[in-house]
């Protein structure tokens, strides 16, 4: 085992190596240290030289995404268990129990280049609920709390990223929210700040503790499950109003199979485990809505109209506001013809068909059978646990570029201001935030003829496929926007009229903010 120099006051000038392999990562004393994995990813170790002793940790992980997606931080004992995790550009507090020694590993995702600007990690004297009733206090100003199970972060931009797009539009307007990040996968409590918002993650143990200390007068929960209900039933919050929003899964569970079906495989019928939890769940829903401190909010009538016919309830103080699709962040203007030849995908890439990224292949290998296809560009952006499998049929293609990456909002907008036509088959959604983004921008969106597109695009340009499952109707509405430029032009109008007239600020924003106000 390597000599370890002591610095206390940062640790990414210490002495990190790799325990096997080809080593991943170059150390400058000027630039800080670099670490870049190429096809694999590269974990690197430091050991702690004030190990064995249990102590609460308080750690600090500060870098720089050169490309690709950003590591993570761990603690570890001498057996590689993990007594701690910090994302990138956080500080998280853990308790670490006695061990012979402890370790830093900081792990980099293949395909990625992190500069690592400080790494910190010291040992506090308080205990682990006194140091985190500290955080909570020093972070937590009170009013309002958005409540989430997930949110963007540098480790997965993606997360609940219309919750970000709200944060910041309420921000912009004067309201000041504190944004709760709790859910019982989280071991560690962490802060951490993203595109300026300030975050605090916690397990959904302490989400208690933090309304206590906020003293909230509204709390906004978004991804709403049985694990918040006894929080939201507390007498302790009696002082707090709630507002539940729904996007599907919160109040459709009972259509579990129709949007959560592995792809390449039909729709499993539900067994009676989750017949038993779903019915627990219609109980739960049915005493919260008698709860005179608790609200709904429906992204979409249909959302609303089928969670009231599946769950046999009326839904007594709600409200149908649409998720924001920001003007201001993703503006009009009038496309050139030209981008008509330049498709754009941006899509999560995990095994769930509603996504309907082989439905994207499939119309992509249709219209490489056309005379036209070498004429045309594709940009296909996102990550997921089914990334290879989706994109294998098409990365051949020298005319379709493949990244595997999340992309930033501002990024979005600028790859929305390169393309024409915007592909989103989907065969099942709440509203499709990514397509209205799309729309707005005024690439042409083609999709599916679902409830979701139609309440949000366009109905009378032909952009939506009927038959939601044949790649040869995507392909032809793709060639009748290729071959009439008149016809791309309409269509790129007509989308973002759509967008603008059901999600703008105003009619989003606005109304939720005359809600907790």
């Amino acid at each position: 085992m390597p000599v370890i120099p002591l610095f206390k006051d940062n640790y990414a000038k210490g002495n990190w190596y790799v325990n096997s392999g080809h080593p991943a990562w170059s150390f400058s004393k000027q630039d800080g240290l670099v670490i870049e994995a190429t096809d694999d990813e590269a974990m690197l170790r430091l050991e702690i030289p004030e190990s064995g002793k249990a102590t609460v940790r308080q750690t600090t992980f500060m870098g720089d995404i050169v490309w690709g997606n950003p590591g993570v931080l761990y603690t570890v004992d001498e057996y590689n268990r993990i007594h701690g995790e910090t994302p990138l550009n956080a500080t998280s507090l853990d308790l670490i129990p006695v061990a012979a020694h402890h370790a830093l590993i900081i792990k980099i995702p293949a395909h990625s280049k992190l500069k690592v600007r400080k790494i910190t990690s010291l040992a506090l004297k308080d205990t682990l609920s006194a140091a985190v009733d500290h955080m909570l206090k020093r972070n937590l100003k009170g009013g309002i709390a958005v409540i989430v199970p997930s949110y963007p972060s540098e480790e997965n931009r993606y997360l609940c990223a219309f919750v970000h797009a709200r944060v910041k539009a309420y921000r912009e307007a004067g309201v000041r929210c504190d944004v709760i990040c709790a859910f019982d996968t989280y071991e560690s409590h962490c802060t951490y700040s993203f595109e300026g918002v300030s975050v605090t993650r916690i397990p959904l143990s302490t989400l208690e503790r933090a309304l206590e200390v906020g003293r909230y007068k509204k709390a906004l929960i978004h991804f709403f499950d049985d694990r918040y209900a006894p929080i939201v039933k507390s007498q302790l919050t009696s002082h707090t109003d709630f507002l539940i929003w729904s996007h599907c899964p919160e109040t459709m569970y009972w259509d579990w199979p129709v949007f959560a079906t592995p792809y390449f495989q039909e729709p499993a019928t539900l067994n009676a485990g989750q017949i038993a939890e779903f019915e627990k769940r219609d109980e739960l829903v049915k005493a919260l809505n008698d709860q005179e401190n608790v609200s709904w909010i429906f992204v979409s009538p249909f959302l609303k109209e089928r969670s009231e016919k599946l769950i046999g309830i009326r839904f007594r103080r709600s409200h149908i506001i649409p998720n924001v699709v920001d003007e201001k962040m993703f503006p009009f203007s009038e496309k050139d013809p030209d981008l008509r030849k330049r498709v754009f995908v941006a899509r999560k890439f995990d095994n769930v068909n509603t996504y309907s990224l082989d439905l994207v292949a499939q119309c992509i290998i249709e219209l490489s059978k056309r005379p036209f296809f070498s004429d045309m560009e594709f940009s296909i952006f996102g990550e997921g646990n089914y990334f290879d499998e989706l994109t294998a049929p098409i990365s051949d293609f020298p005319n379709v570029r493949i990244e595997q990456r999340f992309l930033s909002r501002q990024e979005i907008a600028e790859e929305h201001s390169k393309h024409g036509i915007a592909l989103f088959p989907t065969r099942w959604d709440s509203q499709g935030v990514s397509m209205g983004e799309a729309a707005m921008s005024g690439l042409a969106v083609v999709s599916s003829s679902v409830e979701a597109a139609q309440l949000f695009l366009p109905n009378d340009c032909g952009l939506l496929a009927e038959n939601i499952e044949d790649p040869v109707e995507y392909a032809d509405i793709i060639e009748h926007l290729y071959r009439d430029p008149d016809y791309f032009l309409l269509c790129s109008k007509k989308c973002h009229e759509a967008a603008f007239n059901t999600a703008r600020r105003e009619l989003t924003i606005r109304r939720e903010i005359q809600l907790f106000r």
